[in-house]
């Protein structure tokens, strides 16, 4: 794309959004948080206008061993945040991408923070869109998702420009966050990304919009996949190189009951809506700090796993962290319902 997203030249804008183009750049509107879902007055439509806030808008919070609790918060062309900071550049470089009505700091991303904090040898990116992948705004937000997807290629752009190895970034999204993951894979000019993870894509629209517009294995060298509500929240469909569909990749995953949920957490509302989906960010982040768990079988269907008809001579291979990059086509397993999930 051509498109300059950090101009603020809004020369050439329709008269007609030019109201929802100065919105877009105030504070407003206001929002709230709800059991860790952040939701606002009024939807903030990025694609009507070009200019993206690096603070309000879109940032990037920095965790390392060094600061593994307050985040620096590093921006597009911020070369003062960038050397003062703890960025490592001979570390790995986790770049994670929050889903809809989430933020940095929600627990999606705290939980996914604190699994590699334990590695200890990464630095972790965690993207902060909040206001403009705030609830209950879903289409404007799937919408944004382009906006923060190209906006994200120029940033690992611009870090490349400053030292990042390449090959050393891994970028993972959760839901709408693996449609950023992948827009962003599209758009880097510095190279190829060497690894997206998808958690669960997102479904609803992605089934209809272009391949412009959504995850795919033509986004990186390797695209790997984790489907856990296919058909609702999540995308019904390979999409990678290698997907994993535990526990058939449908809801209710196990644990995700209403009876279960409730039973857990009587007062939950927003976990009834999103277990399963959520059940494949938590899957990966165990596999994170348990190497060699979640082993998968290359098999045709769910049914065919649970029947026996798979070939389970053969060698299986780690669903997660340790997924092998050179694996290919669909991998099948079973888990637990409650943490540790794998079996």
């Amino acid at each position: 794309m051509s498109t300059d997203l950090v101009s603020s030249n809004y020369t050439g804008i329709v008269p007609g959004t030019m109201l929802m183009c100065l919105l877009s750049t105030l504070p407003g509107p206001p929002g709230v948080s709800i059991q860790d879902a952040y939701v606002q007055l009024l939807p903030v439509d990025k694609t009507v206008c070009s200019h993206v806030d690096p603070i309000r808008d879109i940032s990037y919070q920095l965790y390392t061993r060094n600061n593994p609790l307050q985040p620096q918060t590093l921006s597009l062309h911020d070369d003062h945040s960038l050397y003062n900071s703890y960025f490592n550049f001979s570390e790995p470089t986790i770049l994670f991408f929050h889903a809809f009505f989430e933020s940095s700091t929600s627990t999606t991303a705290t939980i996914m923070r604190t699994a590699y904090l334990q590695r200890k040898d990464h630095n972790i990116l965690l993207l902060n869109a909040p206001r403009i992948e705030a609830g209950p705004w879903y289409l404007t937000a799937a919408k944004n998702t382009r906006i923060v997807g190209e906006y994200s290629a120029q940033f690992i752009d611009y870090m490349v420009s400053r030292g990042l190895h390449l090959p050393s970034l891994h970028l993972i999204g959760l839901s709408l966050g693996a449609q950023m993951a992948g827009v962003t894979g599209k758009n880097v000019r510095s190279g190829r990304i060497a690894r997206i993870t998808g958690l669960d894509p997102a479904g609803p629209l992605f089934t209809k919009w272009p391949k412009s517009l959504k995850l795919d294995k033509s986004d990186a060298e390797f695209v790997d996949v984790i489907h856990t509500d296919a058909g609702i929240f999540g995308y019904p469909r390979s999409v990678g190189h290698l997907d994993f569909w535990p526990n058939g990749g449908i809801a209710p995953q196990p644990g995700c009951t209403f009876r279960e949920i409730a039973r857990r957490n009587p007062d939950a509302i927003i976990e009834k809506l999103f277990c399963s989906h959520w059940r494949s960010y938590q899957f990966y982040a165990e596999s994170v700090v348990s190497e060699f768990s979640f082993p998968a079988i290359e098999c045709n269907s769910w049914n065919d796993f649970k029947s026996g008809s798979c070939d389970f001579q053969q060698q299986p291979i780690s669903m997660g962290f340790l997924a092998h990059p050179l694996a290919r086509g669909n991998y099948f397993l079973a888990t637990n319902p409650e943490s540790p999930f794998t079996q």
